[in-house]
């Protein structure tokens, strides 16, 4: 029998055992091997068995099938062929422990008083010559690698130390209730079934027992009936552990030998069940940091898109000068601002804020930009709008999220604006020649998205003579807190737009982003930060 062992470009490892039928090898699920890697085709090669050995066949793959580097239309293969399927390497080897894939658990009818359970908190008892031998097996077992190199390496160490006749290793699934079986071997062959006693098993999963059983004791007690019936002279399950957690188990049974397990053997092999597990932690931590690499990926890529979806040209004319900022922090953005020129020397302003953070307020976030974009032109009045877009959002979303917004539409000319808001806070005016700020008396209505019926009323405001500054923010600038837990505040707001009100918009935003850097100090970023600055002369 033959075996393929394929190694994926993310260092992924996998073994197959090519059996009595051919077997595709290909990137669709329905394949007999399947390969998840861009560079395989949907069925890239077929491997048909031939007397003893077996024979590869490219199907007409995009990128070729290669073995040991040369071009490979249709070959039988040797022992030790290095194949190229794309770019997924495969190594073909003849299998010398053939392995049943199958494992029963089996129900106890009688309690066996001939396997003896030693608890987790025992200290194992170990020769020096097995000492050292769990020593140098150390580094082979908690080294990284992928969990089936790891495993498989595990179980031939079981079946050369302890002389296994069939041995399998279970991993518990994320939801820590049902066991996967990546390794299963059965040194006479695949038919029959390899099966677990449900007593032994429960015991090292829910308590973290190892245990053995050996039919020495047969004469003086009776043994769990299920083990008899298998044939089991002696078998072995021990727990893999990692402090509090139970990671799974590995078992062992003799089914032939004459030779029964000791004691040291259980210990044994609880020892390299220790190795196991830190091996297991290994994997796991590999594979959550790849995630976690995936992620930012990810999540770089999603800001950089968002950001576009943000204005990139702001207007910046005599009368009319706008900056912004929108700072999400290491985070796709919640909050959004636009500025939208009308063509006849208006501008409308907008700053919303869509509850909660990440991927779920971004993506609405995206929509109310849609929406935006579509809705404005043509419109005069800033309640209706927000009437149009609160429907949209009830309708599209559950009252879980909401948007709170604040829309204007400013006249540099006439120095008017009509605004309305929905539940957010209204602008703030300074201007040069006063010492205090103006806040805009503006009803602020429900959220979008929590009343479908609610409407939103329009309010004129007339900012009189002289160049003035109207200020748009979001509630993660007075929010934003320090490593005492206290929060930037609306005061410390007041006071330095006080202080800067002589400033162009573009220098407002840069030092009021960096005057709430400095207060935070070390502090993470607790909510987006959105700044927008509109300055009419």
């Amino acid at each position: 029998m033959g075996q393929l062992v394929i190694t994926l470009p993310n260092g992924n490892v996998s073994r197959h055992l090519l059996g009595e039928a051919a077997q595709i090898v290909g990137r669709d699920a329905a394949c007999d091997i399947p390969v998840d890697d861009p560079s395989t085709s949907r069925q890239h090669a077929r491997i048909s068995p031939v007397g003893r050995s077996y024979r590869i066949e490219d199907l007409g793959s995009k990128n070729g099938t290669y073995v040991n580097d040369v071009p490979c239309t249709l070959q039988n293969l040797s022992n030790g062929d290095q194949i190229l399927f794309g770019s997924v390497r495969a190594v073909y080897s003849t299998a010398e422990e053939p392995t049943s894939h199958t494992v029963v658990i089996t129900e106890d009818v009688t309690a066996s008083h001939a396997t003896r359970y030693v608890s987790r908190e025992k200290q194992l008892e170990l020769s020096k010559q097995r000492l050292e031998m769990i020593y140098e097996l150390s580094q082979q077992l908690t080294t990284l690698q992928g969990q089936d190199r790891l495993l498989n390496d595990a179980m031939t160490i079981c079946f050369e130390t302890l002389h296994f006749e069939r041995g399998a290793i279970a991993v518990r699934r994320p939801d820590g209730r049902t066991l996967d079986w990546p390794v299963v071997r059965n040194l006479y062959g695949t038919q029959g079934e390899l099966t677990v006693s449900r007593t032994l098993l429960s015991r090292a999963l829910e308590r973290g027992e190892r245990a053995i059983f050996t039919d020495t004791d047969l004469g003086n007690a009776d043994p769990t009936v299920s083990m008899v019936r298998q044939g089991i002279r002696s078998a072995m399950c021990v727990p893999l552990i990692h402090r509090d957690q139970i990671l799974g188990v590995i078992y062992g049974d003799r089914i032939r030998g004459s030779v029964s397990y000791a004691n040291e053997d259980i210990d044994f092999l609880a020892g390299i069940g220790q190795q196991v597990s830190i091996g297991l932690i290994n994997c796991r931590l590999v594979e959550e940091q790849k995630q976690t690499v995936r992620l930012r990926h990810d999540i770089s890529l999603a800001r950089t898109i968002q950001t576009g979806l943000l204005p990139t040209e702001l207007p910046n004319r005599e009368n009319l000068k706008i900056a912004a900022i929108n700072d999400p922090g290491q985070r796709v953005s919640g909050d959004y601002y636009d500025v939208i020129e009308t063509g006849d020397g208006r501008v409308w302003c907008l700053v919303a804020d869509v509850t909660g953070e990440g991927v779920a307020a971004a993506l609405l976030m995206a929509n109310l930009q849609a929406v935006v974009r579509v809705t404005i032109p043509g419109s005069e009045s800033p309640g209706e709008l927000l009437t149009r877009w609160n429907k949209l959002i009830c309708s599209n979303t559950d009252t879980s999220k909401f948007i709170t917004c604040v829309l204007a539409l400013i006249d540099p000319r006439t120095h008017q604006m009509r605004i309305a808001s929905a539940g957010h806070f209204a602008p703030l005016i300074t201007r040069p020649t006063q010492e205090k700020v103006e806040e805009l008396g503006v009803e602020a209505g429900y959220p979008l998205g929590i009343d479908c019926a609610a409407e939103y009323p329009t309010v004129a405001v007339d900012l009189g003579p002289g160049a003035f500054t109207a200020f748009y923010y979001t509630d993660g600038v007075i929010e934003a807190f320090d490593t005492a837990g206290d929060s930037f505040g609306k005061e410390r707001l007041l006071e330095a737009l006080v202080e800067r009100a002589d400033l162009n918009p573009q220098a407002l935003v840069k030092q009021l982003r960096k005057g709430v850097s400095s207060f935070v100090g070390g502090a993470p970023q607790s909510d987006d930060i959105t700044l927008l600055a509109a300055r009419i002369t």
